[in-house]
């Protein structure tokens, strides 16, 4: 069990990009799915939410019982319009302490959430609210595009995108990213110096 928290903790100081590379390029999010302000970053174990679409009952549902430090992962289903998250929902979530949320849908209060610095991770935004007239489903698994998202992984997001690493993987993609850092920073450290990039990428 200490192997495993020490993995999770290392995971969590990585780059979305990095875990990506380091799980065998795979587990991201689909590219629409991005951060409502350029600085937000989230990396916690994923509560999962499968909404009816255009109902936000179980993102209410999840906000209360979520624990602290949890990504609260939202899939809307084939809604757009009515949003998934907005203002309320932050103020709660943040005083519950709830590390972020995910949602392949779309968000609304946006003024409230940047103001906040919550971490809100979203295909964008719609004035539109939801119904809470169907509980929805919570702590099940999830497909978020081709990323299976189960509940307990971790799921980390940054400016570049969002990564769900699976709990039985956290041992083995923290070696490898680890290593894929060390390389990472060791690149760059060898273009700063003037090393031509086809070297140091070993190209040619």
């Amino acid at each position: 069990m200490a192997a495993h928290d020490e993995a999770l903790a290392v995971l969590k100081t990585m780059p979305a990009a990095t875990l990506w590379e380091a799980a065998g390029k795979r587990g991201d999010f689909q590219p629409r799915i991005k951060p409502l302000f350029p600085e937000a970053r989230v990396a916690g174990l994923a509560f999962t939410v499968k909404m009816f679409p255009g109902e936000t009952f179980a993102v209410v549902r999840a906000v209360s019982e979520a624990p602290a430090g949890a990504v609260i992962v939202i899939d809307a289903g084939a809604a757009e319009r009515g949003a998934t998250w907005g203002g309320s929902v932050t103020l709660a979530a943040k005083r519950k302490g709830i590390a972020g949320v995910v949602s392949n849908g779309t968000v609304r209060d946006l003024g409230d959430i940047v103001d906040e610095r919550f971490p809100v991770f979203a295909t964008g935004s719609s004035l539109v609210a939801g119904l809470r007239g169907h509980r929805g489903w919570l702590g099940v698994p999830l497909a978020i595009g081709e990323a299976v998202v189960n509940p307990g992984d971790l799921v980390v997001g940054d400016r570049d995108g969002v990564v769900v690493i699976a709990a039985a993987e956290w041992e083995e993609v923290a070696r490898k990213a680890l290593a894929r850092r060390t390389e990472e920073l060791e690149r760059d450290k060898r273009l700063l110096a003037g090393e031509p990039l086809e070297e140091v990428l070993k190209i040619g």
